[in-house]
């Protein structure tokens, strides 16, 4: 029975820690670079950016398209980790709930009638980011609510100021030209 419990407790730690990599990905677009550097710009920047300009057209791309950065991504780790004989259960549930992250994020841009009952039931008891959560991140300026697995991260993320750390942190090394909140800052690099 305890067993049971430690397997249950590192699962839904698992859980939250795929939607804390995701949301510091998800920071890392909308502040990082511009839509002009080569690879960043390009593959992340630029997607996001438009996102936040027009949120339905994600609805507009097919699944597969949208999703296949984070389920490449997610597969390059597990065949390094199967290489270098590192493959877990435990990265294994990771890689499943962090290659859920973008899924995730288009079923809170999605009608409600349009969703599989599953995944209706599972925002509604809170298991998945459902819509009016998601929707805070997309009022301007932008800055708070980058998770988008699960409700329970956003809240003590945005109180505990955590992503203005990671900018007090990353922006003075690589620069934030598109977040003009920062660029008063003293430690601001363009």
């Amino acid at each position: 029975m305890f067993d049971i419990l430690i397997i249950a407790v590192q699962v839904v730690g698992l859980y939250l820690l795929a939607d804390l990599v995701g949301g510091i990905f998800h920071w890392a677009e909308d502040t990082l670079g511009d839509v002009d550097d080569p690879i960043w710009g390009k593959v992340f920047v630029q997607p996001n950016q438009t996102h936040h300009d027009r949120p339905a057209d994600m609805m507009k791309i097919h699944w597969l398209k949208n999703n296949i950065p984070i389920l490449s991504f997610t597969a390059l780790v597990l065949i390094v980790a199967y290489f270098a004989d590192a493959m877990s259960w435990q990265l294994l549930v990771f890689a499943a709930f962090g290659g859920f992250n973008q899924q995730a994020h288009r079923f809170t841009h999605a009608p409600r009638h349009r969703l599989p009952k599953i995944i209706k039931r599972l925002q509604k008891i809170g298991v998945l980011q459902n819509a009016p959560h998601h929707w805070k991140h997309h009022i301007d300026p932008h800055v708070t609510h980058y998770c988008v697995l699960t409700p329970w991260l956003n809240p003590w993320l945005d109180k505990l100021g955590f992503w203005r750390g990671l900018e007090r942190i990353f922006v003075p090394l690589f620069g934030a030209p598109r977040r003009p909140d920062l660029q008063t800052k003293s430690w601001y690099r363009d």
